[in-house]
């Protein structure tokens, strides 16, 4: 009975120590990037595209960096994100659902010309989806971001006008490779 203890314990902890290990991921989606300027509102929504590189403590809990482009469709025009995240992912099969949440920074420049400004600022956000193991190397994954830019720095006054990036949506769809 002792010796089927012994068995189950390691069995467990090996298990985990597997779990554990480096990652990179892509994933692609639609951004939606609201702007507010001069009391009116203004939205980009566009295809972004987000690389990511990270560790998994065990199957549940995996930290990471990320950047995010966005093509904003418009001369002259980019939208960049970058910062870091951690996921919790809920459950111990396949199929796991995970929430997260996100910090960084925000660029948004455009220069043509009908106007020309740079936003900087920082991110806070959450993201929430399911993620789909195929087997210990290889999972895609899909869900929804929410990224708010509150920090004092994410607007510029244009010509007397202030341009502030205020938040953006993201659902995205992608694939995580575990080394």
């Amino acid at each position: 009975m002792k010796m089927i203890k012994y068995a189950l314990v390691a069995g467990l902890l090996t298990s985990s120590l597997m779990a554990a290990g480096p990652y990179v991921g892509l994933d692609m989606g639609r951004v939606d990037v609201d702007y507010k300027a001069a009391g009116t509102s203004s939205s980009v929504d566009d295809t972004g595209v987000t690389l990511k590189g990270g560790y998994y403590f065990n199957q549940n809990n995996r930290v990471y960096a990320f950047y995010q482009y966005v093509d904003p469709n418009v001369d002259n025009a980019s939208f960049k994100q970058y910062g870091v995240g951690y996921d919790y992912l809920i459950g111990e099969g396949p199929l796991k659902p995970f929430v997260g949440v996100m910090i960084g920074r925000a660029n948004s420049k455009v220069n043509n010309i009908h106007d020309n400004f740079d936003i900087s600022g920082t991110l806070v956000g959450v993201q929430g989806g399911v993620s789909y193991s195929f087997n210990s190397n290889v999972s895609i994954e899909a869900g929804y971001r929410y990224i708010d830019y509150t920090g004092a720095d994410a607007y510029e006054s244009v010509d007397g006008v202030n341009v502030e990036a205020t938040s953006a949506q993201n659902w995205f769809a992608g694939l995580n490779f575990k080394f």
